[in-house]
């Protein structure tokens, strides 16, 4: 049985897919697991680049001239941070991210 390890930077989870479409929470055992499509590697470069997209969206709450309260300003600078750190001891299925502060 092949069981297709999928990465998902959007969710930061990890799923298990057969070649029939079914899902399983734990690959089954004696099953060959395929990296698809990402590997852990490729897979942590997508997830840079979403959190990287994350960052462009709200560049403007640090701009000197933004229409925000100083504690809205506060509370981006601290979610940009968090998302700056994601990568940091981040571990598939058990990190999420961080809330942006709407």
């Amino acid at each position: 049985m092949i069981i297709y390890e999928i990465y998902v930077p959007e969710t930061i989870t990890v799923e298990y897919w057969d070649e029939f479409g079914e899902q399983y929470y734990q690959p089954p055992t004696g099953a060959v697991i395929v990296p698809h499509p990402y590997t852990a590697d490729t897979a942590m470069n997508a997830l840079r680049s979403v959190r990287n997209a994350k960052l462009v969206a709200c560049d403007y709450t640090q701009l000197p001239d933004v229409n925000l309260s100083p504690s809205m300003v506060e509370a981006w600078r601290i979610y940009r941070q968090e998302l700056r750190d994601i990568t940091d001891n981040l571990e598939w299925g058990v990190t999420t991210w961080p809330v942006a502060p709407w």
